[in-house]
C-alpha cells in the first residue's frame, strides 16, 4: 500500500476508554485522524461546561451544558450580546472553546478543524461568491472535500450502462440533439446525457469523442467489445489480489466491504446540486449569479449549499435577519420542512422570539453568556424559569406587576388582592428554605470563607481610628483566617497588639499582606457565579441598567437588610480569568437575608400574567377568575380575531388580548379579571419564579 492509498483510508476515532500512557496516546491518536469518541455520551451533541474567556478577559459564555438528540432543531434565542452566535461558532470550530468539552456523534470535537466536524453552516450575509453562478456556489463545498466511497470495479459499471443506452438508440439520438439546444453554462453536452441516463461520465466518454448519434450507432458494437475486455480484465485483476466481488461491483475482502476517501467526481457533484434545487425549487435559477437572485433566493441558495454536503449538523446564524416580513415568514416554514425532508440535526440562532416560537424542537434561551431556560417552545412559554425568559418569549410579552405577599395573600400597590391559598403559601415557603440552605452551603466553601475576609479587612482597614471596633473586626478576621486552608491560624494578628497604638500602622500592613494572599479563588465555579447572577440581573434598582451589575460596584437593593459601605473599587479574578469587581460574599450574605425576610412575612414579590390570561369581567365566567378591577383602555389594537388592549394599571403599562366579541374602545373604562391559575409569581431578589420543582 503506497502512501497515498494510506492517507485516503478512513481512519476511525479512537476509543476514548483505552487506558495508555501519554507516548502511546499520542501515537494512536495521530493514528486515528486526531479523533477521539466517548462511547458514553449518549446524546448526539453534547456540550459540557463550555465556558468562552477573550484574551482581554471578557466572558461571553459561562458554564454552557446541553445535550442535543439527533434530528431535534434546537434554537438559541436571546438580545444581542447573550452569546447565542458565539456558541454557535464554538461547535461549529470558527471560535477556541476556553473550557468544557464538545461531543458531536459521540466524537470529541474541541480540537477538530470545521472540516472534520461534519457540518454545515448557514451565515446571516448567505457568504455567496459573487463571481459564481447558483450551480457553483451550491457544488463549491463538494469540490473540496473528500467522502467515503464503497471500491467498485468501475469498468464493470460502464459496460453495463452502455448496453442500456445502446439498448434503446432512438433515445439516445435523441438525448444527444437536445444537449446541442442546451446552453447552459452550469453543464456540457456530455454531463447533461450522463444525468438525463443517470450513467456515470466515464460510460458517456467510452461512447467516444464526437458524441455523433451515427458514428455510435455506427460503431455500436466495437465500443461494446471493448468495454467488455475491459471489464473482465479489471475483475480478474482484483480476484487476483483476493477482493471477492457482490452483484453490484462492490469489492470487499475478509468480509468487509472496502471503503476510501475521494473527492466526487463531476456527475456526483451534479447529482447532488440537482437535488438541493429540485428541494428549494431553484432549478431556473442554476446559471444566474447571486446580483440577479431575489434576497428570499439568495437565503435558499445558501441553504442549498449547506444541504449538498450531507452533513449530520447543520448550523444557521440568524439566517432570516435580512428579509422582509412577509419572505420571513414563508422561510420559517420552508427551513423546517428542509430539515425534516432531510433527517437532520439542527442548531439555530436567533435574536426573534416568534422564530424560536415556531421552528424549535427545543429552545434554549440565554441572556449575558448564560443559560436562563432549556424546553419546549410550549415549556418556555407557560413555565418560564425567571422574569426575563418570562418578558422575552411571548408577543406580547407577560405583563409585570410589583406587589407584597404575605402567607398566600397577593396586595398590589392599590390595594387589589389575590388570594393564591395555602398550596402556594407551602410552595413559596420551601422554595425559599431551598434557596437559603444553597447559599449557606455556598458561603462555607474557602472561596467564600477568602471573600468574607477580604470584606472584614477592608471595614478593618476604614476602622483603624476606632480601637474598639477594630478589636470586635479583628477576633472575626482572625477566626475566618483560621477557616482559609493555605493560611491557618499562623496568620493571626494579634489582637495585644492593638493595646500599643503604635502597633496600628504594623497591624495595618500585616492585613493588607494577608488581604493579598486571599485572593486567589480556585473553587468558584460558574455554577456558583449561576446563582447570584440573576440577583444582580433583575435587581429592581438596575431593570434599566445595561451592564452586568456583578461585575462593578452598585448600591445594593434597598430591602436587603444588610448595608454595606463600599470598599474602593477592587478586580477579584476565578481561575485567573474571569474578573469581577464586587465581593461575591456581600452578594450571597445579602441574598441570605433578603430570604429569610421573604419567610418571615411581608415581602416584596413580582407578579407576571399573559395578555391573553386577562378578561373582560363580563364575558369570563370561569370558576378561578380573580375579582374585578377597572382600568382606562388608552390604545386599541385591532388584530382581526382579538384586540390588544394597552392600559396602565398599578403604575405599569398592562397589554390584555381580548376577542373582539365585545368591541372595546379606546379612552373607555373596562372591567378586567384575571385567571388566577395562571398568574406567575417571581422573587424579588432573583427574579426566579416561584413554582414548585
Amino acid at each position: 500500500m503506497n502512501k497515498e492509498e494510506k492517507e485516503n483510508i478512513e481512519k476511525a476515532p479512537l476509543d476514548a476508554s483505552l487506558k495508555v500512557n501519554s507516548k502511546e496516546a499520542r501515537k494512536l491518536l495521530k493514528e486515528n485522524g486526531g479523533k477521539v469518541q466517548n462511547g458514553d455520551v449518549e446524546a448526539f451533541v453534547r456540550l459540557k461546561d463550555i465556558n468562552k474567556i477573550y484574551p482581554n478577559g471578557v466572558q461571553a459564555v459561562y458554564d454552557f451544558n446541553m445535550d442535543i438528540k439527533e434530528h431535534e432543531f434546537i434554537v438559541l434565542v436571546g438580545p444581542s450580546g447573550c452569546g447565542k452566535s458565539t456558541t454557535l461558532r464554538m461547535v461549529a470550530g470558527l471560535e477556541d472553546i476556553t473550557s468544557g468539552y464538545l461531543y458531536i456523534n459521540k466524537v470529541l470535537s474541541n480540537y477538530l478543524p470545521s472540516k472534520d466536524r461534519d457540518i454545515s453552516m448557514v451565515f446571516q450575509s448567505y457568504a455567496l461568491y459573487p463571481q459564481m453562478t447558483v450551480f457553483d456556489n451550491i457544488a463549491f463545498p463538494l469540490r473540496s472535500r473528500k467522502y467515503t466511497k464503497v471500491k467498485k470495479v468501475v469498468s464493470a459499471i460502464v459496460y453495463d450502462e452502455l448496453q442500456r443506452l445502446l439498448a434503446d438508440p432512438e433515445a439516445l439520438k435523441l438525448a444527444i440533439e437536445e444537449a446541442e439546444d442546451k446552453k447552459i453554462n452550469f453543464t456540457t453536452k456530455k454531463q447533461y446525457i450522463s444525468t438525463k441516463f443517470e450513467v456515470l461520465d466515464e460510460t458517456v466518454n467510452a461512447l467516444g469523442k464526437s458524441l455523433k448519434a451515427s458514428v455510435i450507432l455506427e460503431k455500436k458494437d466495437e465500443i461494446l467489445a471493448s468495454a467488455l475486455s475491459k471489464k473482465e480484465e479489471e475483475i480478474a485483476k482484483y480476484k487476483a489480489e483476493g477482493y471477492e466481488i457482490n452483484d453490484k461491483y462492490e469489492l470487499s475482502k475478509d468480509g468487509k466491504v472496502c471503503t476510501y476517501l475521494a473527492k466526487l467526481n463531476k456527475k456526483e457533484i451534479r447529482d447532488k446540486v440537482f437535488e438541493a434545487a429540485r428541494i428549494l425549487d431553484l432549478g431556473p435559477y442554476l446559471d444566474r449569479r447571486p446580483k440577479e437572485l431575489s434576497g428570499g433566493q439568495m437565503q435558499r441558495v445558501a441553504l442549498g449549499r449547506a444541504i449538498v454536503r450531507d452533513a449530520k449538523l447543520f448550523l444557521m446564524d440568524e439566517p432570516l435577519s435580512n428579509l422582509d416580513a412577509k419572505l420571513r415568514v414563508q422561510m420559517r416554514s420552508e427551513i423546517v420542512r428542509i430539515h425534516e425532508q432531510i433527517g437532520a440535526t439542527s442548531i439555530y440562532v436567533t435574536h426573534d422570539q416568534t422564530e424560536a416560537m415556531t421552528m424549535a424542537t427545543r429552545i434554549a434561551v440565554m441572556s449575558k453568556g448564560w443559560i436562563q431556560q432549556i424546553g419546549t417552545p410550549q415549556e418556555i412559554y407557560s413555565n418560564p424559569n425567571n422574569i426575563f425568559v418570562a418578558t422575552f418569549i411571548g408577543s406580547p410579552a407577560m405583563n409585570i406587576f410589583n406587589a407584597k405577599y404575605n402567607h398566600g395573600l397577593v396586595t398590589f400597590n392599590d390595594g387589589y388582592q389575590i388570594d393564591l391559598g395555602k398550596e402556594f403559601d407551602e410552595v413559596h415557603t420551601k422554595f425559599y428554605k431551598n434557596k437559603i440552605a444553597e447559599l449557606e452551603k455556598l458561603i462555607e466553601k474557602d472561596g467564600f470563607i477568602r471573600l468574607h475576609a477580604i470584606d472584614v479587612a477592608d471595614k478593618l482597614i476604614s476602622s483603624l481610628d476606632n480601637q474598639e471596633k477594630v478589636i470586635e473586626l479583628l477576633k472575626e478576621f482572625n477566626e475566618l483566617i483560621g477557616k482559609v486552608n493555605e493560611l491557618g491560624e499562623k496568620a493571626n494578628v494579634s489582637v495585644e497588639a492593638l493595646k500599643n497604638c503604635s502597633e496600628v500602622s504594623a497591624i495595618k500592613g500585616h492585613v493588607l499582606t494577608i488581604r493579598k494572599s486571599l485572593m486567589h479563588f480556585k473553587d468558584i465555579t460558574s455554577y456558583d457565579l449561576s446563582l447570584l447572577h440573576n440577583a444582580q440581573a433583575f435587581s429592581k434598582k438596575i431593570e434599566h441598567k445595561k451592564e452586568d451589575t456583578l461585575y462593578y460596584n452598585k448600591r445594593k437593593h434597598e430591602n436587603f437588610i444588610v448595608k454595606r459601605r463600599h470598599a474602593k473599587m477592587n478586580k477579584f479574578k476565578i481561575n485567573d480569568s474571569v474578573v469581577f469587581t464586587n465581593n461575591l460574599y456581600v452578594i450571597a450574605k445579602d441574598l441570605i437575608d433578603g430570604f429569610k425576610l421573604a419567610l418571615s412575612g411581608e415581602h416584596g414579590i413580582r407578579v407576571g400574567i399573559r395578555p391573553e390570561h386577562i378578561h373582560l369581567d363580563e364575558e369570563y365566567t370561569n370558576p378561578h377568575k380573580s375579582s374585578a378591577f377597572q382600568v382606562e383602555s388608552e390604545v386599541v389594537e385591532l388584530l382581526g380575531s382579538e384586540l390588544l388592549v394597552h392600559s396602565t394599571w398599578n403604575d405599569k403599562e398592562m397589554i390584555s388580548k381580548i376577542s373582539t366579541g365585545t368591541l372595546v374602545k379606546p379612552h373607555t373604562t373596562i372591567n378586567l379579571t384575571f385567571n388566577k391559575d395562571k398568574i406567575k409569581i417571581f422573587d424579588e431578589l432573583t427574579g426566579d419564579a416561584i413554582k414548585a420543582n
